[in-house]
């Protein structure tokens, strides 16, 4: 997409009906540069169902990708402790209660 904005970028990523491990790839990079930091039910609810093994692959080639883990909220209103929030190492999320270190 010629001189296409981030978000047009992403949006145009996200719309694709490919679910290929490398199409993910670039839709995880897209999305974190977007929004800062992205949760893996964020991921999920994104048509990326399993983030972790493409994160650990983005690791692989280089991307610096931190997580911290929080507590997330469900649409239910049920609590899931220890759900992982990815973000470059050089943006961190701001530091939330809900939120501990993770290697």
């Amino acid at each position: 997409m010629k001189n296409a904005t981030p978000d047009q970028k992403s949006s145009a990523l996200l719309n694709q009906k490919d679910t290929s491990a490398n199409t993910q790839r670039l839709q995880i990079v897209a999305l974190i540069n977007e929004r800062q930091s992205v949760n893996t039910p964020e991921f999920r609810k994104l048509g990326i169902m399993a983030p972790a093994p493409r994160i650990f692959e983005l690791r692989q080639q280089g991307y610096n990708i931190q997580k911290v883990l929080e507590t997330y909220v469900d649409d239910t209103g049920k609590a899931h402790s220890g759900v992982a929030r990815y973000y470059f190492a050089n943006n961190p999320p701001a530091n939330d209660n809900n939120q501990e270190q993770a290697a």
